[in-house]
């Protein structure tokens, strides 16, 4: 694929949604998506050839926020609750990271979208323990977007210390077998 986008729907993936979302995918156009229950969001990571516009695929959803790239979008549990404040002001406030795309409270948790390619993921979550640490407390985090292999690739490469693993050594898309598991 030669380019990638998420988008972010503030709703509950419904049937009518699903199938919006679904007519996106022609003419080489790839859409995965995720979603949490316990949030009324759903995240589709869309991917294309070169030879389909991004813009014109936003036009058939007008009420979704489209990122210019495909970002990650977390949802943080933090225990104790006290520690959100201090937490999203970290990341999503004056000095957070510069990828840091929206920082949102949702109960006892905090969503965190970002751009993995100006703040990698080890980055984010290593200023969410290093303030949980302050509070003595724990966190539980859910990836909420579908991951674009570049994504899947860094955060594998950073997480086993093997800075060989790249998009393009990974078999199953060479292979077109995405979903295999």
């Amino acid at each position: 694929m030669d380019w990638a986008r998420t988008l972010r729907i503030d709703a509950l993936p419904a049937d009518t949604l699903q199938r919006r979302l679904t007519a996106l995918a022609r003419d080489g156009v790839r859409v995965r998506t995720a979603a949490a229950r316990e949030l009324p969001r759903t995240y589709a990571l869309i991917e294309g050839p070169q030879g389909v516009d991004p813009a014109e695929l936003a036009q058939a959803l007008p009420d979704a926020r489209w990122y210019d790239a495909a970002i990650i979008a977390l949802a943080i549990e933090l225990q104790p609750p006290d520690a959100l404040p201090a937490i999203a002001d970290a990341l999503g406030g004056s000095g957070g990271p510069a990828g840091v795309l929206a920082c949102d409270a949702h109960g006892t948790r905090l969503v965190v979208e970002f751009r993995p390619d100006t703040s990698p993921a080890h980055l984010i979550l290593r200023i969410v323990d290093v303030e949980l640490r302050r509070f003595a407390g724990t966190r539980r985090t859910q990836l909420l977007t579908p991951l674009a292999m570049d994504a899947a690739a860094a955060i594998a490469a950073a997480g086993l210390q093997a800075p060989e693993i790249a998009s393009d050594r990974i078999l199953e898309p060479l292979l077109g077998l995405e979903r295999v598991e």
